[in-house]
């Protein structure tokens, strides 16, 4: 049986949240896949739910939603999330955006595009996105409607980056950390930075550190070996003169700076992060831990051998990797995701003018998608007719090769095409104009019964 669907999201991102909000309401894998299994799993499975993919990034955790009309979205996620112990008030109360039918479909597609993006045209979040779609099909396929809307979504985003300078230039979080840490002092040149985390973003941060030559970074990381590689990389980079920065953000290293006078890279065990914090000027935080990694003994013992020198921490990561209370350590000045902004708004002037052909993109992406939905209870029936009159066809020009020559029955075969096609065409259109829903259905009941579709007569 075809259901007939609505579409939703609920979303908490970074117009609505603050980033306390943000943190709470973010949903790691396991959970994820919980909540896939709460309100998809079969019998367990919420009632009226045919679809669902969450996704979770730095600035936003949304859920997407496809459900069977006459159900109501709200009801359903809340029974799903309070199965997996989500905070059901936090998803739909007052920081949470909540989009249905086309509004949350357009939403998708400017996420996609990164027009929902802090940093506007940030390609990030489309991979972001796609791996949230991977790990939904891979548990339990999304509805057609689900599925159509992200694929249309991944084809709006691609458009967009590549018929729109919307995307030029390095785009990302940490891009705006490293700018903002310029803004501290008159010479990256004469600073110690410190990379807190050797992940991805973790690595485009440090490649934008290089990019502006500040005089040394060390990498401290849980895993020694992984940061370790990490500093490899990049100082085969750097020697280089450019690497697979450009390719992972943008970021292209300064040949001018290769020397080894400048821009040591070293790498720190885990043990010696106190320390770290003693030798650097800037902080640059982006683990994935649950809790805070940076506390305020740590702070205070590093601004002990600092001999009055300021310390500056940036913590982009999510949840935060500083402790609120290391902002009160005197000496040391800890700026956020929500401190970002100023740099952000700088960014923006050189690629908004490329929003209204980003728009329009979205539009013509968004057109074919509601044909799509509009004609999506046509398909198995159009394509059972189809089926039954190719099938007589063949038998049709079968009978004729039998009694003529196969430049005859190729001739009929053709005429019969066109005859098809012909009466599709009518018949489709017929069932596209009917008046209401109702009479569509009939319509195409009136098409099963007489011309016996599901038989093979």
């Amino acid at each position: 049986m075809t259901h007939v669907t609505t579409l939703h999201v609920r979303s908490i991102n970074h117009h609505f949240a603050p980033t306390e909000v943000r943190e709470r309401a973010h949903i790691e894998d396991e959970k994820a896949i919980a909540l896939l299994d709460a309100l998809c799993g079969g019998q367990n499975g919420a009632t009226g739910c045919l679809s669902v993919i969450p996704v979770s990034t730095c600035n936003r955790t949304e859920i997407y939603l496809e459900i069977v009309e006459g159900h109501d979205a709200d009801t359903v996620l809340r029974s799903g999330l309070a199965a997996v112990g989500l905070d059901t008030e936090l998803f739909l109360g007052e920081h949470s955006q909540k989009l249905d039918g086309r509004p949350a479909i357009e939403h998708l597609f400017k996420v996609s595009s990164g027009l929902e993006s802090m940093m506007l045209g940030e390609p990030q979040i489309a991979g972001q996105l796609k791996d949230a779609y991977r790990l939904a099909r891979g548990h339990h396929e999304p509805g057609p409607g689900l599925l159509r809307a992200f694929q249309g979504a991944f084809r709006a985003g691609k458009r967009v980056r590549t018929e729109t300078r919307i995307s030029t230039g390095a785009v990302s979080v940490a891009f705006a950390a490293v700018e903002l840490a310029r803004k501290f002092f008159d010479h990256l040149g004469d600073q110690k930075a410190v990379l807190v985390g050797a992940g991805e973003t973790g690595g485009l941060a440090a490649r934008h550190f290089l990019q502006h030559n500040i005089g040394e970074l060390t990498v401290v990381n849980r895993s020694f070996e992984n940061a370790q590689k990490l500093a490899e990389t990049l100082t085969a980079e750097k020697r280089a003169g450019m690497g697979s920065s450009a390719r992972q953000g943008g970021a292209n290293l300064n040949p001018e700076s290769n020397d080894d006078s400048s821009g040591q890279i070293n790498a720190r065990p885990w043990e010696e992060l106190t320390d770290a914090l003693a030798h650097a000027d800037v902080i640059l935080s982006t683990t994935g831990a649950t809790d805070p990694v940076i506390l305020p003994e740590m702070a205070e013992k590093a601004v002990c051998h600092r001999k009055g020198k300021p310390l500056f921490m940036l913590d982009i990561a999510v949840p935060r990797d500083i402790h609120p209370d290391v902002a009160k350590v005197n000496g040391v000045f800890v700026f956020g995701l929500d401190d970002l902004d100023e740099i952000i708004q700088g960014n923006l002037s050189g690629r908004q003018n490329q929003v209204p052909h980003a728009m329009r993109i979205i539009a013509e992406e968004l057109v074919e998608f509601q044909q799509w939905l509009d004609d999506v209870d046509l398909r198995p029936t159009v394509a059972e007719f189809r089926s039954y009159l190719e099938e007589l066809k063949d038998k049709q020009v079968g009978f004729v090769r039998k009694k003529q020559s196969d430049e005859v029955a190729a001739a009929v075969d053709k005429s019969l095409q066109q005859f098809i096609k012909k009466v599709l065409g009518r018949s489709v259109s017929t069932l596209k104009n009917a008046q209401s829903r109702e009479e569509r259905e009939r319509d195409l009941e009136t098409l099963h019964r007489i011309f016996g579709v599901d038989e093979k007569d």
